[in-house]
C-alpha cells in the first residue's frame, strides 16, 4: 500500500501542478487567484503569479509532511498495522486539487465580472 500511495499521490501533485498551468495559460494578466488561509474561507486574493505558485507549492508541502509522518508510522509500528497517513496523503492531495480548480473557477469568473462593468 505504501508505493500505492505514493504513485497516486505523486500523480495528484502532477495534477496539481497541471492545473495552475492551466491557469496560468487561461487567466488573464490581471487575475485574481483566492487563496484559503484559515478556517474562515476564501478571503484573501493574490496576484496570477503568486496565486498560482502557492498552491503546488501546498501541495508538496503536505506531500513531504505526510510522508514523514508515515516513514515514521512504518517504522513503529509491527507489521505495519497503523498506515493512516499513508492512505491519507492522496485524499488530501484531492481535496487540495479541487479547492485549486475551484479557486481558478472564481478567478475567472471575478475577471468576467470586472471586465463586463
Amino acid at each position: 500500500m505504501t508505493i500505492v500511495s505514493f504513485v497516486i499521490s505523486g500523480l495528484l501533485l502532477g495534477v496539481i501542478i497541471g492545473i495552475s498551468w492551466y491557469g496560468a495559460r487561461t487567466l488573464p494578466a490581471d487575475a485574481r487567484i483566492p487563496l484559503h488561509l484559515g478556517p474562515g474561507g476564501y478571503g484573501n486574493f493574490a496576484a496570477k503569479t503568486t496565486g498560482l505558485i502557492v498552491w503546488p507549492a501546498a501541495g508538496v508541502a503536505i506531500f513531504a509532511l505526510l510522508a514523514l509522518i508515515s516513514e515514521d508510522v512504518i517504522k513503529a509500528s509491527d507489521g505495519g498495522a497503523r498506515k493512516g497517513p499513508l492512505i491519507l496523503l492522496p485524499f488530501v492531495l484531492v481535496v487540495l486539487a479541487a479547492g485549486q480548480w475551484g479557486a481558478i473557477s472564481v478567478a475567472r469568473r471575478n475577471t468576467t465580472v470586472r471586465s463586463d462593468q
